[in-house]
């Protein structure tokens, strides 16, 4: 019996005594997973904004533009841009301009040439607005008397961009051929210098009254209205003209000599001084 509880005793023994460990082999329990932190949650989808309102063109807007940029005259605006206060500039552009279908711009760079006190190219400029009064402003009565007119001072219909705020924009070679019209419906043929200032003093007339499209961007709108409120608009048109019309010239100056002095006088003190270029794509609002 002894030996048999003597057994039993080593028995318990052997199991009660700590168990060795393997190597590499931890006894511990093991440590709880940590699992990875979530994503924040994503914010739910924003609705599409709607598409904003695109401008509205005519058709063939983009070709009438490149119209109004004939081929021969880049250096004559660019020589405008570079220079917008200085007068040869105009001359230049007015002249590049007399022969194209954008000819209505050889009368505002002519008269703005002339408003800035002209210079040696008056007898050019003079000769090349005169053409583009005969050529490009024409006016037909018929039996009854009624006058149909033709104005062909810029090219094709004018091109129009539509805002989305609902304002109407077109090149200002077109502008001015629109708001001329309305100049030269008592015109009967053939021009003269007389008949050019009646036509001017309407518009001026118009212009001081209404206002135009041009009125922003060309400053020789403000410089017209002014010399004709001071009485001066038919001395400018006798200088701006003489060459081309001398004979009417001449008797101007005989019957009107203190008068074109004055306006001579006042060109050497006041003359235009423009601060940007007038190009014949720029867009003015006309509605």
């Amino acid at each position: 019996m002894l030996a048999v509880s003597a057994l039993v005793l080593g028995l318990f023994s052997c199991s009660a005594a700590p168990v060795a460990k393997a190597p590499g082999v931890s006894n511990d329990k093991p440590a709880p997973a940590v699992l990875p932190a979530l994503p924040p949650a994503s914010a739910p989808p924003r609705a599409a904004e709607p598409a904003k309102p695109e401008p509205e063109f005519s058709p063939g807007f983009v070709e009438a533009l490149a119209a109004l940029r004939p081929a021969g005259t880049q250096s004559a605006l660019e020589a405008l841009v570079g220079a917008p206060s200085e007068p040869e500039g105009y001359a230049q552009a007015a002249l590049a301009y007399a022969p194209t279908d954008a000819a209505g711009m050889t009368l505002l760079w002519g008269m703005t040439y002339q408003a800035m006190g002209g210079g040696s190219a008056d007898a050019a400029v003079a000769d090349a607005v005169a053409k583009v009064l005969s050529e490009r402003i024409l006016a037909k009565p018929d039996q009854q008397n009624r006058v149909t007119f033709n104005l062909r001072l810029a090219p094709g219909p004018m091109p129009l961009r539509k805002d989305p705020d609902g304002s109407v924009h077109a090149p200002i070679a077109h502008a001015f051929e629109s708001l001329l019209s309305a100049a030269v419906t008592n015109f009967r043929p053939p021009w003269t210098i007389a008949k050019f200032n009646d036509a001017l003093s309407t518009w001026a007339g118009l212009v001081a009254t209404h206002g135009t499209a041009l009125d922003e961007q060309v400053e020789l709108v403000d410089w017209l209205v002014t010399r004709a409120r001071a009485g001066q608009l038919e001395a400018f048109c006798h200088q701006l003209l003489g060459p081309a019309f001398p004979a009417e010239h001449k008797a101007y100056r005989t019957r009107n000599a203190a008068a074109l002095e004055a306006y001579r006088d006042f060109s050497k003190t006041g003359p235009l001084r423009p601060t940007r270029a007038v190009l014949p794509d720029t867009l003015v609002q006309v509605q």
